[in-house]
């Protein structure tokens, strides 16, 4: 079984990507992925993204599994938790960036707060960021954004061990926060991701690293591609590719 645990549907509200079920599912049955975790790109519109992607989840039983966008600074953010989960939603993404969701120090109160449901539902948390290393290189100038990102999830790793926590193998220090907690794990998605996945699976963790294309960002069948030609044992390949989704998301699929 391949598994894609990281594509988006509809429109970036800044960027220039866009994408439809219907162009996800010809991929699938083109390069053969079994499942793929669709969530909206980050967005003021909560729920009118999050109930797009729950109609097409409904629409495509067994080969796609929706994630809500939820916005930790709104006020009805439980609410919206709640109500994602009654629409057969199994996961959420929060983009750290678009709503501004990490301190200097510390994630938002709000977010600890948010993470409460999450673990009563069982519902795994995808940050969806950028190549964290790169932009913070970018905005050295005014202290760069490395260092808080790796202490708050530092601390909600450690605060909430039940919840599965996804991020992408360019977050910050991120082989020291998969030694220190079992409960976070990286998709392969952002640019790049594919070789700095398959290396974390390979030398820090073999049983945590999972293929996410990030698509439209980046071509699934590409990125299925570059994982089987990457110059490491097919047991990696393996266990990249669909067997660690299939174990870590089991009640997902």
């Amino acid at each position: 079984m391949i598994v894609d645990i990281h594509a988006h549907i509809g429109h970036h509200p800044l960027m220039d990507f866009k994408q439809t079920p219907e162009e996800i599912l010809s991929a699938m049955d083109r390069f053969g992925i079994d499942v793929t975790f669709v969530m909206p790109f980050p967005s003021m519109k909560i729920q009118t993204v999050n109930d797009a992607v729950a109609e097409a989840v409904k629409n495509n039983p067994g080969r796609l599994v929706g994630f809500a966008c939820i916005d930790p600074m709104a006020d009805g953010a439980p609410d919206e938790i709640e109500r994602i989960v009654g629409l057969g939603l199994k996961g959420v993404m929060l983009d750290p960036e678009f709503h501004r969701v990490f301190g200097r120090d510390a994630p938002h109160p709000k977010v600890e707060e948010l993470m409460v449901p999450c673990m009563d539902q069982g519902l795994p948390v995808l940050f969806n960021t950028p190549n964290i290393e790169t932009a913070d290189h970018a905005s050295f100038i005014v202290g760069g954004i490395s260092e808080p990102y790796y202490k708050s999830l530092d601390q909600l790793a450690f605060k909430f061990p039940d919840v599965r926590l996804v991020v992408n193998p360019h977050w910050h220090r991120i082989r020291d926060l998969m030694k220190e907690h079992s409960n976070i794990f990286v998709d392969t998605g952002g640019r790049n991701g594919i070789g700095s996945g398959v290396r974390l699976a390979q030398d820090a963790s073999p049983t945590r690293v999972c293929f996410g294309s990030e698509s439209p960002q980046n071509h699934p069948g590409l990125g299925i591609k570059n994982v089987r030609t990457i110059k490491v044992s097919q047991v990696y390949k393996d266990l990249v590719l669909g067997r660690n989704a299939e174990r870590i998301f089991r009640d997902l699929l």
